[in-house]
């Protein structure tokens, strides 16, 4: 029973890291021992092995319910799982408000927690990301931590497309606030020295809509 579970529990460990695209470095389960369950007549069929109730990181102390319907035995079973991954990691510390680039990252063996769920796994997802908490050297990056990019910052020139109806015109401004894509932003007209508000759509870009 303990190799059945055993077995199982790694498989679901390796179907996680492929679903996240994580290669791990090492892995092991250690099941332990459940009272009473040593005294019962083996399952003379594979025992049957309660699914995970979800698919999160299945690292740390699990336990699932293992039952022989042949015989009618049922019992809740302990095991620890652990894991390390290669990840990406900040080569140095990354300040609030960085954009972080290639050079910024490097790979890391690292032990995976119930608490790594937030990790970002996927190096290539990170560039060119903005840094919405400061995240220290030679630690992996938290979904948490960051923030998307701002295509607008605060004093930049930027285009702005204006369109209502048939009628649509560019014209020249200055952005008086910093924003991503989805923010409303104010932004003076350089032609009428009105502010607007206005959407960013891409790096120097912002839409008014009416």
């Amino acid at each position: 029973m303990r190799r059945h579970l055993s077995l199982t529990l790694e498989r679901e460990l390796v179907a996680w890291s492929q679903r996240a695209g994580v290669t791990l470095s090492a892995r092991q389960v250690v099941v332990r021992p459940t009272s009473g369950l040593a005294s019962q007549t083996p399952c003379p069929t594979p025992p049957v092995i309660a699914p995970a109730s979800t698919q999160s990181l299945p690292v740390g102390h699990l336990q699932r319910q293992v039952s022989c319907p042949a015989l009618g035995w049922r019992y809740f079973v302990r095991a620890k799982v652990s894991a390390t991954a290669e990840l990406p990691v900040a080569r140095h510390r990354l300040p609030r408000d960085h954009r972080i680039s290639a050079g910024d990252l490097a790979r890391a063996p690292k032990e995976l927690s119930a608490t790594s769920q937030d990790w970002v796994f996927d190096r290539e997802r990170l560039i060119g990301q903005a840094v919405r908490r400061a995240i220290r050297a030679d630690q992996p990056i938290r979904h948490s931590q960051l923030a998307p990019p701002n295509l607008v910052n605060l004093g930049d020139e930027v285009v702005i497309e204006a369109s209502s109806g048939g009628f649509s015109a560019v014209m020249r401004g200055v952005a008086l606030d910093s924003g991503g894509e989805g923010d409303s932003i104010r932004v003076r007209n350089l032609s009428s020295g009105k502010v607007i508000t206005a959407y960013p759509v891409a790096e120097g870009k912002v839409q008014t809509r009416f």
